[in-house]
């Protein structure tokens, strides 16, 4: 383990990541390695390879689509100097009414049970479970111990899919879904009035979200077709 090193952990399927590998060039934290995993598995088993591999006492794990604000890794650097891991604000970029709505919905999710810890002390890194794909993040953060911090500077997600596109991948995530509420049949996550309402009341948070009733409107439709895919593949 190198003091100082941030291993930047990337799962990759064939995607160009040229935009990714641009801004953490650009990085105002100049110590990184960067592990691109493109081995045509899963995320989280291309994960675990990285962490295998890694050399830094810090991981960061970024996805194929994201990129990252030029000091967010000094910061997240900094802040582990009394936090085990951080949570990063993530800016959706995307087009067109879906990609607004989207964009105003992930706002309110910062360091709530839906949001993730992507910056870790490498000592204390669990691995990834490999039977699950898309909240293989959850579990994994929910087994991430000690004190977690958000970080101000964001990362970028370039995610301009469709409306189509967006309830497939959905779709394809429910069916993990299932096997995650088997191993975390109390999480907030799976609690509808939580995750329906008050992510989004919490915290003063009712102020924004009511600012914008069809916005607001907008973003309960689409949770509420979320859990119909649930159910539907439970």
């Amino acid at each position: 383990m190198v003091k100082g090193l941030v291993s930047v952990i990337i799962p990759n399927h064939n995607r160009d990541i040229s935009e990714l590998l641009e801004a953490l060039k650009n990085s105002s934290y100049k110590n990184i390695e960067i592990l691109e995993i493109n081995l045509g598995l899963e995320r989280s088993a291309q994960r675990n390879i990285g962490i295998a591999r890694a050399n830094g006492e810090f991981l960061l794990f970024l996805d194929s689509d994201q990129s990252v604000h030029e000091h967010l890794i000094s910061e997240c650097v900094i802040l582990c100097s009394v936090a085990n891991a951080i949570y990063i604000p993530e800016k959706i970029q995307a087009s067109g009414i879906f990609g607004a709505i989207r964009i105003w919905e992930r706002g309110f999710y910062n360091g709530t049970a839906v949001d993730v810890v992507r910056f870790i002390r490498a000592k204390n890194c669990p691995r990834f479970d490999e039977s699950l794909s898309g909240p293989e993040d959850s579990d994994w953060d929910r087994r991430v111990l000690g004190i977690k911090l958000i970080s101000v500077s964001p990362l970028y997600h370039h995610d301009n899919i469709s409306f189509l596109t967006y309830f497939k991948k959905k779709a394809y995530y429910a069916e993990s879904m299932v096997r995650f509420a088997k191993k975390w049949p109390t999480d907030k996550v799976l609690n509808w009035k939580w995750r329906c309402f008050w992510v989004f009341l919490e915290n003063k948070k009712w102020k924004r979200f009511l600012s914008r009733p069809d916005m607001a409107l907008a973003v309960l439709t689409i949770i509420f077709i979320r859990g119909i895919i649930y159910y539907a593949k439970r």
